[in-house]
């Protein structure tokens, strides 16, 4: 009997105890033989970096990661998401959809951003990333420019929630012509999945895949 091919969540501890431990060329090396074994990118983005990166926030919560340590892992899972961006992009034909994808101008946790616009990059979206940190006005002008179908806002924790409602109403309120819809993200709606709408977005999912899905059905023609 052959033996099963190989998943991602095969290599889930390998990766995370080479972050853990800040081995960044050991962390390549399971990334780049996962994705030999024919593992795919959205795999990898989500049963691999996904929830290595939400252990290590909570471990970093529970004090039992430095500041220092929590930024490593994060550097180093940056690093090998760009490398296997790089190595697994094929242009194709775009879609005309877009996404404008920000954090709230208080908040610096932004790969689940950078997974949703490198999904959809790989689905023919045009995606612009601004990352953390973004502030308002400057998001706002953005929008006017580039006229998006959709925007993509993440906060990680609770308190940076006010900044967020603060931006989907300047997003609105600045909006010319059909307003974009709006999808947020992030560890207070996975606790809470209703409270994307009581701010005032129009989507939120569990990860990027699920955004993904979620923005392709909204924005579908016809």
């Amino acid at each position: 009997m052959s033996a099963a091919p190989p998943t991602a969540a095969d290599s889930l501890d390998a990766y995370l105890a080479a972050v853990r431990e800040g081995d960044r060329r050991r962390a390549f090396l399971i990334v780049d033989e996962a994705r030999a074994a024919g593992v795919e990118l959205e795999a990898i983005y989500l049963e691999i970096f996904q929830p290595t990166l939400r252990e290590i926030g909570r471990l970093w919560q529970e004090n039992e990661l430095s500041v220092a340590e929590e930024h490593l892992a994060t550097a180093i899972t940056q690093a090998a998401m760009a490398r296997l961006f790089e190595q697994s992009f094929r242009w194709q034909a775009s879609t005309g959809r877009s996404l404008i994808a920000a954090c709230a101008d208080t908040e610096r946790h932004e790969i689940g951003l950078r997974m949703l616009c490198d999904l959809l990059e790989m689905r023919g979206w045009d995606t612009t990333y601004l990352g953390a940190t973004v502030p308002v006005d400057a998001l706002v002008a953005m929008i006017r420019r580039v006229r998006p179908s959709a925007v993509a806002l993440s906060v990680a924790i609770a308190p940076h929630l006010p900044r967020l409602r603060a931006m989907i109403r300047a997003i609105r309120a600045g909006a010319e012509g059909d307003p974009p819809v709006i999808v947020v993200g992030g560890r207070p709606f996975l606790e809470d999945p209703e409270l994307a709408t009581r701010l005032g977005a129009d989507l939120t999912a569990v990860d990027a895949a699920e955004a993904v899905a979620a923005l392709e059905r909204r924005l579908a023609p016809g």
